[in-house]
């Protein structure tokens, strides 16, 4: 018995030396390298995050700079990338010292690029046993800086002068897009800008130098020609139109690669539609006509803010109207004037407000609606006579090819059915620019309300929509009225589309929008 107790013991006072020297073999090592790696692991986090904010932090700068083979800009962007650097890392961390720093700038015909990379060398302190003394790590970061394609869209219908909200939109748009301070770089980015009632005007071709060309984008601002309110009849509102002259821009500037943004401004509900009307033979021959149609706004107390329906309701539709706005700028008459042509043997001419209908060859307005001004889309997005966008059914592929409102009838005594188009023609048109997979367009919309309503209400939920906002809750504003299934606390949002941002604004706020609209584009093109 006593010497199988001596026996164990041995076994015991082994088993002591073995773990020692696992210990000291392997587990301390083990642990060593632990801690060691977790300093790497540490410095080249850090070493990321500071190269990160240097590219991240130059790049406004970046953006701004008009000439990077000019010495001195070029030197002022990555003189600031170093400053972020510095800032983020110091001169060590966790022992580690920077062994190598490096960051360059170019450009393309699409925007900017900065380039920042560093190393650092980390001291081991357990590792040295092995004969590792240091190791060294590495950060990259690119910051793409896009450029900004940019096309204002001005609703200048007569209830925006109606409403004294023409001054307020002059200068909350100048501080916007023609500041020097503006998000938008005179001689980098590319503006212009359309304005549109029932007629549309090109009040500034596409320039990268909106603020110091001749004309400038302040001058295009100051020269709006905002319809002035009187008489029975005002300028119309044209969304559809409007929105498509800033697409056409938006190609006519040729940029895939900037950030292509639209900028909506509007106060009110579509009224008006651009389309190629085929006539009675005792007008124009029978041939076609380009023009515009639109209904009357504003039928009086105790309506809603649509019309009442029916053919029978003549003297509430009016046309046929040029498609562009004549005079400009500072166009001293009433665009419901400028009726469209050759009119030879129209009744339009003597009484548009009542006549429309019988110059047309069915009474109807046709169910396929312009625009017919430009065909510059030289895609598959090409819009121009015969080949327009649908004014009855929907876009296919969008909420199941449905219209935003179901038409009663095509008549274009039918003040309803008209307002009706108008509104499924911008709706049908805006789906198309957010399904541009080449441009890829944001659109931006401001939807302007005021506080003393003298016109009819604005519609959120509808300019939401054309915006696609995919954060935007609908209020139900016509619930039941529309067939898109747009219900009150549901999402206007349209998968497999560019989204985009509304904005609801008063006079009083629209500056807010603005800088909301700036902060966006900022996070965009970096």
């Amino acid at each position: 018995m006593p010497a199988v107790r001596e026996d164990k013991k041995r076994q015991k006072g082994f088993a002591v030396i073995y773990v020692a020297l696992i210990g000291a073999f392997v587990l301390i090592p083990m642990a060593g390298l632990a801690i060691d790696f977790g300093v790497v692991y540490n410095v080249k986090a850090r070493l990321q995050t500071a190269c990160d904010a240097a590219a991240i932090g130059a790049g406004y700068l970046l953006h701004a700079t008009t000439n990077l083979s000019n010495p001195t800009q070029y030197n002022t962007v990555i003189n600031s990338a170093q400053q972020f650097f510095n800032a983020n890392y110091g001169t060590s961390y966790m022992g580690a010292s920077i062994a190598s720093y490096s960051a360059s700038a170019t450009s393309s015909t699409s925007g900017k690029t900065i380039t920042v990379d560093a190393t650092a060398t980390v001291p081991m302190l357990f590792m040295r046993v092995l004969g590792i003394a240091n190791s060294t790590v590495a950060a990259e970061s690119v910051s793409n800086v896009r450029y900004i394609a940019m096309m204002i869209v001005v609703d200048r219908s007569g209830s925006v002068s109606k409403e004294l909200a023409d001054t307020t939109i002059q200068t909350d748009l100048t501080g916007f897009v023609a500041d020097s301070s503006s998000v938008v770089v005179d001689g980098v980015d590319t503006v212009g800008m359309v304005s549109f009632g029932a007629t549309w005007y090109k009040d500034l071709a596409p320039t990268t130098h909106f603020q110091t060309g001749s004309p400038s984008i302040g001058t295009a601002i100051t020269n709006l020609d905002f319809n002035p309110e009187g008489g029975p009849w005002t300028s119309g509102t044209n969304t559809a139109e409007g929105l498509f002259q800033a697409w056409t821009q938006l190609y006519v500037m040729n940029l895939p690669g900037a950030q292509n943004v639209i900028v909506l401004l509007t106060d009110g509900r579509p009224s008006a539609f651009t389309a190629s009307f085929p006539m009675a033979h005792t007008c124009n021959g029978g041939n076609n006509i380009k023009g515009n149609l639109q209904a009357y706004v504003g039928l009086g107390s105790g309506y809603p803010w649509w019309p009442p329906p029916g053919a029978n309701n003549p003297g509430n539709t009016l046309g046929l109207l040029q498609t562009t706005l004549v005079g400009m700028p500072n166009n001293p008459q009433d665009e419901t004037s400028e009726l469209a042509g050759p009119n030879a043997g129209c009744q339009y001419v003597s009484n548009g407000i009542t006549s429309v209908a019988n110059d047309l060859a069915s009474s109807n307005f046709p169910s396929t609606v312009g625009p017919v001004d430009s065909n510059a889309l030289n895609t598959a997005y090409t819009y121009g006579v015969g080949t327009g966008l649908p004014v009855t059914t929907g876009i296919a592929g969008t909420a199941g090819g449905n219209p935003y409102y179901v038409l009663a009838d095509q008549s274009a005594n039918d003040p309803q059915s008209v307002r009706y188009a108008a509104f499924n023609a911008a709706y049908n048109m805006a789906t198309l620019i957010r399904k541009d997979t080449t441009l890829s367009p944001m659109m931006f919309v401001i939807g302007l309300n005021y506080t003393n309503e003298n016109t009819e209400p604005l519609d959120p939920d509808y300019l939401a929509a054309l915006a696609n906002d995919p954060d935007y809750i609908a209020a139900g504003t016509d619930q039941g009225s529309n067939d898109v299934g747009i219900v009150a606390g549901g999402k206007v949002f349209q998968t497999g589309q560019t989204p985009g941002m509304y904005c609801d604004s008063t006079p009083a706020t629209l500056a807010t929008c603005f800088a909301k609209i700036s902060s966006a584009l900022l996070r965009l093109i970096q």
